[in-house]
Protein backbone atom coordinates (compact mmCIF):
# COMPACT_ATOMS: atom_id res chain seq x y z
CA UNK A 1 0.00 0.00 0.00
CA UNK A 2 1.27 3.35 -0.45
CA UNK A 3 2.07 5.83 1.93
CA UNK A 4 1.80 9.41 2.34
CA UNK A 5 3.29 10.85 -0.79
CA UNK A 6 4.67 14.20 1.57
CA UNK A 7 6.86 11.37 3.06
CA UNK A 8 8.49 10.15 0.30
CA UNK A 9 9.20 13.75 -0.53
CA UNK A 10 10.70 14.35 2.30
CA UNK A 11 12.55 11.04 2.46
CA UNK A 12 13.79 12.03 -1.12
CA UNK A 13 14.90 15.76 -0.30
CA UNK A 14 17.18 13.74 2.79
CA UNK A 15 18.42 11.20 0.60
CA UNK A 16 20.15 13.90 -1.80
CA UNK A 17 21.36 15.82 0.92
CA UNK A 18 22.84 12.19 2.30
CA UNK A 19 24.61 11.57 -1.30
CA UNK A 20 26.01 14.80 -1.87
CA UNK A 21 25.29 15.12 -5.29
CA UNK A 22 27.27 17.15 -7.05
CA UNK A 23 24.99 18.29 -10.28
CA UNK A 24 27.46 21.05 -11.10
CA UNK A 25 25.78 21.15 -15.18
CA UNK A 26 27.59 24.70 -15.70
CA UNK A 27 29.59 23.07 -18.40
CA UNK A 28 28.17 21.67 -21.46
CA UNK A 29 28.59 18.64 -22.25
CA UNK A 30 28.92 16.83 -19.16
CA UNK A 31 29.74 13.38 -18.68
CA UNK A 32 27.81 10.94 -16.49
CA UNK A 33 29.50 9.07 -13.95
CA UNK A 34 28.69 5.36 -14.38
CA UNK A 35 26.82 4.52 -11.76
CA UNK A 36 28.39 2.82 -8.78
CA UNK A 37 26.34 1.04 -5.88
CA UNK A 38 28.26 0.07 -2.84
CA UNK A 39 25.46 -2.40 -2.25
CA UNK A 40 25.61 -4.45 -5.50
CA UNK A 41 25.02 -7.43 -5.74
CA UNK A 42 26.79 -9.85 -8.44
CA UNK A 43 23.67 -9.83 -10.79
CA UNK A 44 23.61 -10.10 -14.88
CA UNK A 45 21.55 -7.34 -16.65
CA UNK A 46 19.10 -10.26 -17.78
CA UNK A 47 18.78 -11.47 -13.97
CA UNK A 48 18.43 -8.24 -12.64
CA UNK A 49 15.73 -7.19 -15.28
CA UNK A 50 13.48 -10.68 -14.33
CA UNK A 51 13.85 -9.78 -10.57
CA UNK A 52 12.65 -6.14 -10.88
CA UNK A 53 9.55 -7.31 -13.28
CA UNK A 54 8.79 -10.15 -10.63
CA UNK A 55 8.91 -7.78 -7.57
CA UNK A 56 11.84 -9.40 -6.14
CA UNK A 57 14.91 -7.11 -4.17
CA UNK A 58 17.41 -5.88 -6.83
CA UNK A 59 20.70 -3.96 -6.34
CA UNK A 60 19.57 -0.99 -8.89
CA UNK A 61 16.91 -0.70 -11.75
CA UNK A 62 18.17 -1.75 -15.18
CA UNK A 63 19.25 1.25 -17.00
CA UNK A 64 16.78 1.91 -19.54
CA UNK A 65 15.70 5.52 -18.78
CA UNK A 66 15.41 6.89 -22.01
CA UNK A 67 14.59 4.59 -24.90
CA UNK A 68 14.25 7.05 -27.50
CA UNK A 69 15.12 10.41 -28.92
CA UNK A 70 13.96 13.17 -31.08
CA UNK A 71 16.82 13.44 -33.76
CA UNK A 72 16.66 17.07 -33.73
CA UNK A 73 17.69 16.78 -29.72
CA UNK A 74 20.62 14.80 -30.47
CA UNK A 75 21.68 17.14 -33.20
CA UNK A 76 21.15 20.30 -31.06
CA UNK A 77 23.01 18.85 -28.16
CA UNK A 78 26.02 17.93 -30.55
CA UNK A 79 25.98 21.66 -32.30
CA UNK A 80 26.65 22.79 -28.70
CA UNK A 81 29.52 20.70 -27.81
CA UNK A 82 27.30 19.18 -25.56
CA UNK A 83 28.31 15.67 -27.37
CA UNK A 84 31.57 14.35 -28.87
CA UNK A 85 32.29 15.61 -32.42
CA UNK A 86 32.89 12.82 -34.00
CA UNK A 87 29.62 10.75 -32.50
CA UNK A 88 27.77 9.12 -34.14
CA UNK A 89 24.10 10.01 -33.53
CA UNK A 90 22.04 8.59 -36.62
CA UNK A 91 19.75 6.00 -35.21
CA UNK A 92 16.52 3.97 -36.13
CA UNK A 93 12.99 6.50 -35.64
CA UNK A 94 14.59 7.88 -32.85
CA UNK A 95 16.27 4.87 -30.81
CA UNK A 96 19.57 5.84 -30.06
CA UNK A 97 22.76 3.83 -31.60
CA UNK A 98 25.40 1.99 -29.27
CA UNK A 99 27.50 5.50 -29.12
CA UNK A 100 24.63 7.71 -27.46
CA UNK A 101 23.75 4.88 -25.34
CA UNK A 102 27.28 4.57 -23.84
CA UNK A 103 28.34 7.76 -23.69
CA UNK A 104 24.86 8.13 -20.81
CA UNK A 105 25.59 4.77 -19.82
CA UNK A 106 21.84 3.23 -21.24
CA UNK A 107 21.73 -0.66 -21.26
CA UNK A 108 21.36 -2.77 -24.28
CA UNK A 109 17.70 -2.79 -25.10
CA UNK A 110 17.01 -5.66 -27.37
CA UNK A 111 13.86 -7.63 -28.12
CA UNK A 112 13.56 -10.25 -31.59
CA UNK A 113 10.17 -10.67 -33.15
CA UNK A 114 11.08 -13.28 -36.72
CA UNK A 115 8.90 -11.10 -38.68
CA UNK A 116 5.85 -11.24 -35.70
CA UNK A 117 6.50 -7.66 -34.35
CA UNK A 118 5.36 -4.42 -35.32
CA UNK A 119 3.68 -5.26 -38.22
CA UNK A 120 3.42 -8.78 -39.23
CA UNK A 121 5.60 -9.88 -42.27
CA UNK A 122 3.84 -11.38 -44.88
CA UNK A 123 5.17 -15.02 -46.66
CA UNK A 124 5.94 -14.93 -50.56
CA UNK A 125 7.56 -12.38 -52.28
CA UNK A 126 9.24 -9.13 -50.53
CA UNK A 127 6.68 -6.08 -50.68
CA UNK A 128 7.77 -3.78 -52.93
CA UNK A 129 8.10 0.53 -52.30
CA UNK A 130 8.17 2.88 -55.09
CA UNK A 131 8.24 6.60 -54.60
CA UNK A 132 4.79 8.39 -56.42
CA UNK A 133 6.17 11.76 -56.17
CA UNK A 134 8.68 13.97 -54.49
CA UNK A 135 8.10 17.58 -53.86
CA UNK A 136 10.42 19.84 -51.55
CA UNK A 137 10.39 18.39 -47.71
CA UNK A 138 8.15 15.37 -48.59
CA UNK A 139 8.32 12.14 -50.48
CA UNK A 140 4.75 10.02 -51.08
CA UNK A 141 5.53 6.00 -51.20
CA UNK A 142 2.81 3.20 -52.06
CA UNK A 143 4.23 0.08 -52.12
CA UNK A 144 1.98 -3.31 -53.70
CA UNK A 145 0.00 -3.88 -51.28
CA UNK A 146 -1.83 -0.51 -52.18
CA UNK A 147 -0.43 1.53 -49.00
CA UNK A 148 0.08 5.31 -49.10
CA UNK A 149 1.97 7.27 -47.52
CA UNK A 150 3.42 11.07 -46.63
CA UNK A 151 7.04 10.85 -45.20
CA UNK A 152 9.71 14.16 -44.47
CA UNK A 153 13.07 14.31 -46.34
CA UNK A 154 14.51 16.93 -43.88
CA UNK A 155 14.34 15.24 -40.56
CA UNK A 156 12.27 12.56 -38.23
CA UNK A 157 8.93 12.26 -38.37
CA UNK A 158 5.71 10.07 -38.25
CA UNK A 159 4.08 9.12 -41.83
CA UNK A 160 1.21 10.46 -42.71
CA UNK A 161 -0.75 7.36 -43.71
CA UNK A 162 -3.09 8.02 -47.21
CA UNK A 163 -4.50 4.76 -48.00
CA UNK A 164 -4.08 1.26 -46.51
CA UNK A 165 -4.24 -2.00 -48.18
CA UNK A 166 -7.61 -3.20 -46.54
CA UNK A 167 -10.85 -0.90 -47.68
CA UNK A 168 -13.26 -4.04 -48.10
CA UNK A 169 -13.48 -7.97 -47.14
CA UNK A 170 -12.44 -8.94 -50.42
CA UNK A 171 -9.01 -7.17 -49.94
CA UNK A 172 -8.31 -9.03 -46.65
CA UNK A 173 -9.87 -12.42 -48.11
CA UNK A 174 -7.48 -12.34 -51.32
CA UNK A 175 -4.64 -9.78 -51.54
CA UNK A 176 -3.60 -10.48 -47.21
CA UNK A 177 -5.22 -13.51 -45.57
CA UNK A 178 -3.35 -16.07 -48.11
CA UNK A 179 -0.12 -14.80 -47.23
CA UNK A 180 -0.40 -15.38 -43.77
CA UNK A 181 0.11 -18.44 -43.54
CA UNK A 182 2.39 -20.13 -40.55
CA UNK A 183 3.56 -22.88 -42.18
CA UNK A 184 4.89 -21.01 -44.82
CA UNK A 185 6.47 -17.88 -42.47
CA UNK A 186 10.23 -17.48 -42.71
CA UNK A 187 11.16 -15.53 -39.92
CA UNK A 188 12.72 -12.78 -41.77
CA UNK A 189 15.36 -11.08 -39.50
CA UNK A 190 15.56 -13.46 -36.93
CA UNK A 191 19.29 -14.73 -37.13
CA UNK A 192 20.33 -10.84 -36.88
CA UNK A 193 18.42 -10.55 -33.99
CA UNK A 194 19.68 -13.67 -32.33
CA UNK A 195 23.26 -12.01 -33.33
CA UNK A 196 22.46 -8.70 -31.56
CA UNK A 197 21.11 -10.15 -28.61
CA UNK A 198 23.58 -13.12 -28.59
CA UNK A 199 26.02 -13.82 -24.73
CA UNK A 200 22.97 -14.49 -22.83
CA UNK A 201 23.43 -11.75 -20.13
CA UNK A 202 20.82 -8.95 -21.45
CA UNK A 203 17.69 -8.80 -20.90
CA UNK A 204 15.70 -10.87 -24.47
CA UNK A 205 12.10 -9.66 -25.24
CA UNK A 206 9.89 -10.96 -27.32
CA UNK A 207 8.31 -8.28 -29.62
CA UNK A 208 4.60 -9.12 -31.02
CA UNK A 209 2.54 -7.26 -32.89
CA UNK A 210 -0.84 -6.80 -30.87
CA UNK A 211 -4.36 -7.44 -32.09
CA UNK A 212 -5.60 -3.45 -32.56
CA UNK A 213 -2.08 -2.89 -34.03
CA UNK A 214 -2.17 -5.53 -36.61
CA UNK A 215 -6.06 -4.57 -37.71
CA UNK A 216 -5.25 -0.90 -37.79
CA UNK A 217 -1.90 -1.43 -40.18
CA UNK A 218 -4.39 -2.84 -43.03
CA UNK A 219 -7.29 -0.83 -42.02
CA UNK A 220 -5.86 2.53 -40.82
CA UNK A 221 -7.70 3.98 -37.78
CA UNK A 222 -10.61 5.64 -39.25
CA UNK A 223 -11.92 2.73 -41.80
CA UNK A 224 -11.33 0.63 -38.57
CA UNK A 225 -13.65 2.36 -36.45
CA UNK A 226 -16.30 1.74 -38.97
CA UNK A 227 -15.47 -1.97 -39.48
CA UNK A 228 -16.38 -2.83 -36.09
CA UNK A 229 -19.89 -1.92 -37.26
CA UNK A 230 -20.11 -2.62 -40.81
CA UNK A 231 -17.03 -6.00 -40.86
CA UNK A 232 -17.43 -7.73 -37.76
CA UNK A 233 -16.97 -11.11 -39.02
CA UNK A 234 -13.81 -10.07 -41.23
CA UNK A 235 -12.63 -8.43 -37.98
CA UNK A 236 -13.21 -11.88 -36.39
CA UNK A 237 -11.59 -13.78 -39.12
CA UNK A 238 -8.61 -11.22 -38.90
CA UNK A 239 -8.13 -12.03 -34.78
CA UNK A 240 -7.87 -15.61 -35.51
CA UNK A 241 -5.80 -15.30 -38.13
CA UNK A 242 -3.24 -12.97 -35.63
CA UNK A 243 -3.97 -15.91 -32.99
CA UNK A 244 -3.26 -18.41 -35.39
CA UNK A 245 0.25 -16.73 -36.93
CA UNK A 246 1.30 -16.01 -32.59
CA UNK A 247 0.50 -19.63 -31.52
CA UNK A 248 2.01 -21.65 -34.06
CA UNK A 249 5.12 -19.69 -34.56
CA UNK A 250 6.14 -18.52 -31.52
CA UNK A 251 7.54 -22.71 -30.67
CA UNK A 252 9.98 -21.70 -32.83
CA UNK A 253 11.08 -18.73 -31.56
CA UNK A 254 11.33 -20.16 -28.30
CA UNK A 255 13.01 -22.74 -28.90
CA UNK A 256 16.00 -19.97 -31.10
CA UNK A 257 16.31 -17.87 -27.90
CA UNK A 258 15.77 -17.75 -23.94
CA UNK A 259 12.75 -14.99 -23.68
CA UNK A 260 12.16 -13.23 -20.35
CA UNK A 261 9.53 -11.03 -21.45
CA UNK A 262 6.82 -10.30 -24.30
CA UNK A 263 6.09 -7.03 -25.41
CA UNK A 264 2.96 -6.38 -27.01
CA UNK A 265 3.13 -3.36 -29.68
CA UNK A 266 -0.41 -1.92 -29.85
CA UNK A 267 -0.41 2.08 -29.24
CA UNK A 268 -3.84 2.11 -28.80
CA UNK A 269 -4.98 5.28 -27.49
CA UNK A 270 -4.17 9.10 -27.81
CA UNK A 271 -4.04 11.91 -25.22
CA UNK A 272 -7.93 11.64 -23.92
CA UNK A 273 -8.41 7.95 -24.51
CA UNK A 274 -8.00 4.74 -25.87
CA UNK A 275 -9.27 4.26 -29.67
CA UNK A 276 -11.08 1.59 -28.87
CA UNK A 277 -13.92 1.41 -25.92
CA UNK A 278 -14.30 -1.23 -23.42
CA UNK A 279 -17.27 -3.02 -24.87
CA UNK A 280 -15.48 -3.74 -28.46
CA UNK A 281 -12.44 -4.89 -26.24
CA UNK A 282 -14.22 -7.45 -24.45
CA UNK A 283 -16.21 -8.61 -27.91
CA UNK A 284 -13.41 -8.46 -30.13
CA UNK A 285 -9.73 -8.47 -28.36
CA UNK A 286 -10.20 -9.92 -24.85
CA UNK A 287 -10.78 -13.81 -26.34
CA UNK A 288 -8.08 -13.70 -28.58
CA UNK A 289 -5.57 -12.28 -25.78
CA UNK A 290 -7.02 -14.41 -23.27
CA UNK A 291 -6.12 -17.92 -25.67
CA UNK A 292 -2.88 -16.11 -26.71
CA UNK A 293 -2.01 -15.42 -23.32
CA UNK A 294 -2.95 -19.47 -21.88
CA UNK A 295 -0.72 -20.81 -24.98
CA UNK A 296 2.52 -18.45 -23.53
CA UNK A 297 2.26 -19.35 -20.38
CA UNK A 298 2.57 -22.87 -21.53
CA UNK A 299 5.50 -21.78 -23.32
CA UNK A 300 6.72 -20.71 -19.65
CA UNK A 301 6.05 -17.40 -20.41
CA UNK A 302 4.43 -15.29 -17.63
CA UNK A 303 5.94 -11.27 -17.99
CA UNK A 304 3.21 -9.90 -20.60
CA UNK A 305 4.14 -6.08 -20.87
CA UNK A 306 1.67 -3.76 -23.61
CA UNK A 307 3.55 -0.98 -25.41
CA UNK A 308 0.92 1.54 -26.27
CA UNK A 309 1.48 5.55 -25.82
CA UNK A 310 -1.17 7.74 -24.73
CA UNK A 311 -4.25 7.48 -21.97
CA UNK A 312 -5.12 3.88 -22.51
CA UNK A 313 -7.56 4.32 -19.93
CA UNK A 314 -10.53 1.65 -19.06
CA UNK A 315 -8.64 -0.60 -21.69
CA UNK A 316 -5.90 -0.72 -19.76
CA UNK A 317 -7.90 -2.03 -16.67
CA UNK A 318 -9.16 -5.13 -18.95
CA UNK A 319 -5.67 -5.84 -19.92
CA UNK A 320 -4.76 -5.60 -16.54
CA UNK A 321 -7.52 -7.85 -15.15
CA UNK A 322 -6.47 -10.69 -18.63
CA UNK A 323 -3.05 -11.07 -17.07
CA UNK A 324 -1.10 -8.26 -18.86
CA UNK A 325 1.36 -6.99 -16.23
CA UNK A 326 2.82 -4.37 -17.26
CA UNK A 327 3.08 -1.04 -19.19
CA UNK A 328 5.83 1.32 -21.22
CA UNK A 329 5.74 4.28 -20.91
CA UNK A 330 2.81 5.19 -18.93
CA UNK A 331 2.25 8.87 -20.27
CA UNK A 332 1.90 11.38 -18.04
CA UNK A 333 1.72 13.87 -20.96
CA UNK A 334 -1.67 11.75 -22.25
CA UNK A 335 -2.72 11.96 -18.03
CA UNK A 336 -1.69 8.27 -16.55
CA UNK A 337 -1.38 8.01 -13.24
CA UNK A 338 1.23 5.49 -12.70
CA UNK A 339 0.44 6.12 -8.91
CA UNK A 340 -3.19 5.40 -9.05
CA UNK A 341 -3.23 2.64 -11.11
CA UNK A 342 -0.66 0.84 -8.94
CA UNK A 343 -3.36 1.11 -6.07
CA UNK A 344 -5.74 -0.70 -7.91
CA UNK A 345 -2.94 -2.89 -9.47
CA UNK A 346 -0.02 -3.30 -6.84
CA UNK A 347 2.15 -6.35 -8.81
CA UNK A 348 1.56 -4.00 -12.67
CA UNK A 349 5.29 -3.42 -13.76
CA UNK A 350 5.78 -0.01 -14.71
CA UNK A 351 8.00 1.21 -17.16
CA UNK A 352 8.38 5.52 -17.35
CA UNK A 353 5.55 7.47 -15.96
CA UNK A 354 8.26 10.61 -15.90
CA UNK A 355 6.72 13.45 -17.79
CA UNK A 356 8.67 14.09 -20.55
CA UNK A 357 7.98 17.95 -20.33
CA UNK A 358 9.52 18.68 -17.47
CA UNK A 359 12.61 18.90 -19.42
CA UNK A 360 11.53 22.00 -21.27
CA UNK A 361 11.28 23.72 -17.84
CA UNK A 362 13.54 24.42 -14.69
CA UNK A 363 15.54 21.90 -12.89
CA UNK A 364 13.46 22.21 -9.75
CA UNK A 365 10.35 21.09 -11.90
CA UNK A 366 12.33 18.11 -12.76
CA UNK A 367 13.29 17.26 -9.80
CA UNK A 368 9.53 18.03 -8.28
CA UNK A 369 8.24 15.43 -10.83
CA UNK A 370 10.76 12.58 -9.96
CA UNK A 371 10.62 13.37 -5.87
CA UNK A 372 6.55 12.61 -6.37
CA UNK A 373 6.91 9.27 -8.74
CA UNK A 374 10.27 7.48 -8.27
CA UNK A 375 10.54 7.01 -4.34
CA UNK A 376 7.20 5.45 -3.82
CA UNK A 377 7.27 3.23 -6.96
CA UNK A 378 10.80 1.91 -6.24
CA UNK A 379 9.99 1.07 -3.09
CA UNK A 380 6.79 -1.05 -4.16
CA UNK A 381 9.33 -2.87 -6.94
CA UNK A 382 8.37 -3.57 -10.36
CA UNK A 383 9.53 -0.47 -11.67
CA UNK A 384 11.82 1.38 -14.22
CA UNK A 385 12.04 4.93 -13.79
CA UNK A 386 12.11 6.33 -17.33
CA UNK A 387 11.04 9.34 -19.47
CA UNK A 388 7.69 8.88 -21.11
CA UNK A 389 8.72 8.38 -24.62
CA UNK A 390 11.16 10.03 -26.47
CA UNK A 391 13.43 13.07 -25.41
CA UNK A 392 12.20 16.04 -27.12
CA UNK A 393 14.43 19.18 -28.17
CA UNK A 394 15.17 19.96 -24.30
CA UNK A 395 18.09 21.40 -22.10
CA UNK A 396 21.10 18.92 -22.52
CA UNK A 397 21.54 19.62 -18.37
CA UNK A 398 17.87 18.87 -17.45
CA UNK A 399 17.99 15.29 -19.18
CA UNK A 400 21.58 14.76 -17.49
CA UNK A 401 20.34 16.06 -14.31
CA UNK A 402 17.16 13.88 -14.74
CA UNK A 403 19.41 10.95 -15.25
CA UNK A 404 21.70 11.19 -12.36
CA UNK A 405 18.79 11.81 -9.72
CA UNK A 406 17.19 8.79 -10.94
CA UNK A 407 19.73 6.61 -10.65
CA UNK A 408 20.72 8.39 -7.31
CA UNK A 409 17.28 8.10 -6.23
CA UNK A 410 17.05 4.51 -6.83
CA UNK A 411 20.25 2.85 -4.57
Amino acid sequence: MLKNNNLYKLTGVMKIKKHEINFNMEKRGITIKKPVNPNSVDLTRRERFCRLYDFKKVDRPVHWEAVAFWQETLEDWKSKGGLPPDMEINGNYGYPNSAVREHYHLEPFFGISGGLGFTMALSGPPVQTRVLKEDGNERVMENDLGKIWRVRTDGVSMPQWIRFPVESPADWAQKIKPRLNPRRHEYPGLENELLAGAGGTEPMGLWLVGLYAFWRGFWGEVNLAYAFYDYPDVLHDMAKTWLTMHCECVPYIFSRAAIDYVLFHEDMAFKNGPLIGPDLFDGFMAPYYRELFAHLKQCGQSRFMLDSDGNNGLVLERFAELGMNGLFPFEAAAGCDALEFRRRHPRFFVWGTIDKRVLLRTKEDVRREMLKKIPPLWEQGGFIPAIDHSVPPCSQENFEYFLELARELCR
